[in-house]
This record gives C-alpha cells, structure tokens and sequence, in this order.
C-alpha cells in the first residue's frame, strides 16, 4: 500500500524530455488556445545546490533582473522543472519581470533520486527551503523580494516551506493538498481502496522508512511563519486533491491572521485553470506579486 501510495519514478516523462525555458510543448489540449512560443526564455541557466541528506537539487535558473524580484517555481507529484505547466507558469512571470527559478524536488525530475518515495512535504520542504537559501547567499536576491509559486505537491511544499526559513515574502499556490491526513484518505478511495488503511499506512512508514508524514504540515509551518500573504487558485471539478482543501486554507489562514485571495473555477480540474484561464492567471499572479515584493 505504502509502495503505491508514495512511490515516484525518479525521471522525467518521456513526453517532456526535450523541453527547456527556451522551447517547450503546450499539452495537447490547449495547443490551439495557446501559443507557447509566447513564454519561450532564451535566457536560463542550469544550476544545482544542496539541501539535506546529501540531496542534490536541479534547478533552471532565469534572470530578469538581478537582485530584482524573484519567484522559486515548485512542481507537483511525479512531475519536474519539465513540465509544460511549470514552464508555462516560467515564461509568464519572466516576461512580466520577475527572475525565475524552477526546481526539481528530490526524487523528481535531475535532482537527486534518494529513494524513490516522496514523503508529503517532510523532506520536499527541506528542498524548497534550501532554494530559498541559495538565492538570498549566492543571487543576493533579499528575502523581500522573493515569492514561491507551487503547484498541487509544490503547493504543500511552498506552504511547509516556513517550517525551516522565513526568507520570503509571499506565496501563491494551485490547487494545495492542506489537510495531509485527509487527502491520503481520499486518494486512497480515488484509487479503490479503503480509508481507513491510512493508519496502517502510517505506521509503516514511520517504523521502517523512517518518515512521519504528519510532522511538517500546513499548520505547522503557517503557525512558525511570518504571516506572509496568500494567493490561491483552485478548479472546483479537481479529483485528487479535492475543492474543500483550498477552502480549508483560507480558514487556517484566517485563524493565523494571514491574509489570502482565493479564485475559484467552476468548470477547471486539477490545475487545470492555469490552462483554461491563462490570461487571467498571468495578470492575478503577476499583480500579487508586485503588490508583495520589493523591487
């Protein structure tokens, strides 16, 4: 249960391979509602840094401005800085200004395969964090300037991002897993099995990888946080990390006294709406961001 629950595949889609900032393919979908040549950056740079237990992370680094205003890009589950999506999300911030840098979490994508498992933000956020770090100590980027921008898993690893640093000013997240217990449960009955197996699921990997998967949460990293602001997008037909999540957010926020604006898409799934609405994603998230960095 623990293998088909966590397991991901330390690669990148054999479909996304040959995408980079500067030449990607739109998913197939929207390929005539959106021109991606439009968000194409010639202008990256690959980088790597360290974050724990050895762990390399891979990242695209994009300069706009230097020392300007800077948002680190966290894909979802089984994805990587390769993404359409996530490169989507790039070109849309670059063009607007903003430095870019988009990461691949370990396990994912060219960062560092240590197990083969992803542990529910406990040690992505640790990945995020040391992102965090080396803009601040090597792109001199001040922590004023800085946001992170996730999407499903990135969005719960920019939300327990707080539990180690603080050296950020915003974040806006799509369609954010919030309640871990709770979307185990329910992707477990998406998947066919019972909820109840949580439990045992838990204990298993607590007691042989080693891994609580309810340490680091939402919760816990918000309350240790600085009460940076909040930017939440959210498809109302997602099934795997189902609406009530993002509302969820917005009361733990508001219980926290964390600002938050919430957009909501009736007719979009699971981050689907950055497909479907991509004029408006691009001027929301580009207003917030200016509203909440320093330039």
């Amino acid at each position: 249960m623990y293998d088909i629950a966590a397991s991901v595949p330390c690669d990148v889609y054999e479909s996304e391979q040959s995408n980079t900032p500067s030449n990607f393919e739109i998913w197939e979908d929207y390929r005539e509602t959106i021109n991606a040549s439009d968000y194409f950056i010639d202008n990256y740079e690959d980088v790597s840094f360290p974050s724990t237990d050895d762990v390399i992370i891979s990242g695209w680094w994009m300069e706009q401005n230097p020392g300007g205003p800077t948002v680190i890009i966290n894909h979802g589950l089984t994805s990587s800085k390769y993404s359409s999506g996530i490169l989507l999300a790039s070109g849309i911030l670059y063009r607007n200004g903003f430095n870019v840098l988009a990461i691949d979490l370990r396990d994912h994508g060219d960062s560092t395969c240590e197990d083969g498992y992803y542990s529910a933000g406990q040690k992505e956020s640790y990945d995020s964090a040391s992102a965090v770090s080396w803009l601040v100590d090597t792109k001199g980027i001040p922590p004023s300037s800085l946001g992170i921008y996730g999407q499903s898993l990135g969005a719960l690893t920019a939300l327990t991002t707080s539990q180690h640093t603080n050296d950020f000013a915003a974040i806006a997240v799509h369609d954010p897993p919030v309640n871990f217990e709770t979307l185990v449960r329910e992707e477990m009955e998406y998947q066919g099995f019972p909820g109840f197996l949580f439990e045992p699921t838990s204990h298993y990997a607590r007691i042989f990888e080693g891994v609580s998967l309810t340490t680091i949460t939402p919760e816990t990293s918000l309350t240790r946080s600085t009460k940076q602001p909040i930017l939440i997008f959210n498809g109302m037909l997602d099934e795997r990390v189902l609406p009530h999540h993002s509302l969820d957010l917005v009361e733990l926020a508001d219980s926290l006294g964390i600002e938050t604006e919430i957009y909501r898409y009736e007719n979009a799934g699971h981050v689907e709406s950055l497909w479907t609405y991509t004029d408006e994603f691009e001027q929301i998230i580009v207003r917030f961001f200016q509203d909440n960095l320093t330039s």
